[in-house]
């Protein structure tokens, strides 16, 4: 009988011909090599199964196929598949640096036991220049300050027990933006996060194109504004929301109506526009934005 791997690695790739395989390099490079390696192909269009085929053949990496259902989706798929105690992620445009695995296994099982680690990360321009230092685990962003502590993890860095992603159900399949998101407040709730205070993931700027998206800019921007929408609603409901919570919930509200407001301009409906403006000002008074971009529509 084979025994279980440690860690599941789970990729999501979709058009990810030019960096699947560096991604998948930097897991082979870890320290810690008990783990196994999930890659699903979110139905890409150029010649990313070339390339998972030549992974699949060449290291012991595990190729998954499905029709485009997005990123939350496919990371469902990836759980549903692993063998191991602890899932990790990994987005494919992303590296890991080689003792991230290592560092947070120590984490996993000293006293503290958390049920969830994540570390700080870099952003890299596609020149290859350092553009941000993130320390994840003090984030000053309202959202992650109310609902997770200021923990601001990014799927990349995280490495959580299978157990506890079954417990909250996993992705929101129906969200594609704000799906990891809905997936750390739904975590922080049941689980101890903690933060690696070392950076241990290189984030890479997109560089994919609107060309590598299933659908026209028009749909895909309704996608990103609708899944928010349902996740800010889905938080919004919440029985027990604290005062700290709200204000935080009148912000994020505030900033999705703002951009409604900037896609139906776009679109040259006007009308529509000032009323998603006014809805952001009636949500943040005092966020001077939404009075400039009314001012702004009202002259068109």
């Amino acid at each position: 009988m084979l025994r279980k791997p440690l860690v599941s690695v789970v990729i999501p790739v979709y058009n990810g011909e030019s960096c699947i395989s560096r991604a998948v390099e930097s897991v082979l490079a870890q320290t810690c090599q008990d783990f196994e390696i999930i890659i699903i192909d979110d139905g890409s269009t150029d010649n990313t199964q070339t390339a998972l085929a030549h992974l699949a053949q060449t290291f012991r990496v595990i190729c998954l196929h499905q029709d485009n259902a997005g990123p939350a989706q496919a990371r469902n798929l990836g759980i549903q598949s692993a063998k191991g105690e602890h899932i990790a992620f990994l987005d494919c445009d992303d590296i890991w640096f080689p003792e991230k695995l290592e560092r947070q296994l120590a984490i996993l099982r000293g006293s503290s036991q958390p049920g969830l680690v994540h570390s700080n990360y870099e952003v890299i321009a596609c020149d290859g220049r350092v553009i941000q230092h993130a320390k994840a685990g003090i984030s000053r962003d309202p959202l992650h300050q109310a609902f997770t502590g200021g923990h601001a993890p990014l799927l990349s860095t995280t490495i959580v027990s299978r157990g506890l992603l079954e417990e909250v159900g996993g992705f929101d399949a129906n969200l594609w933006v704000a799906e990891d998101s809905d997936l750390f407040l739904r975590l922080y709730n049941v689980t101890k996060f903690e933060c690696l205070d070392r950076v241990m993931v290189q984030k890479f700027q997109h560089h994919h194109g609107s060309w590598d998206i299933p659908f026209d800019q028009r749909t895909h921007e309704e996608n990103i504004l609708s899944s928010r929408e349902r996740f800010l609603a889905r938080v919004q409901n919440h029985s027990t929301l604290n005062k700290e919570q709200r204000e935080a919930l009148k912000s994020e509200w505030s900033s999705h109506y703002l951009m409604k407001g900037a896609f139906k301009e776009r679109q040259g409906k006007c009308a529509e526009a000032r009323w998603h403006y006014l809805s952001a000002i009636q949500k943040n008074p005092f966020r001077f934005r939404g009075y400039s971009r009314l001012f702004r529509n009202a002259r068109m």
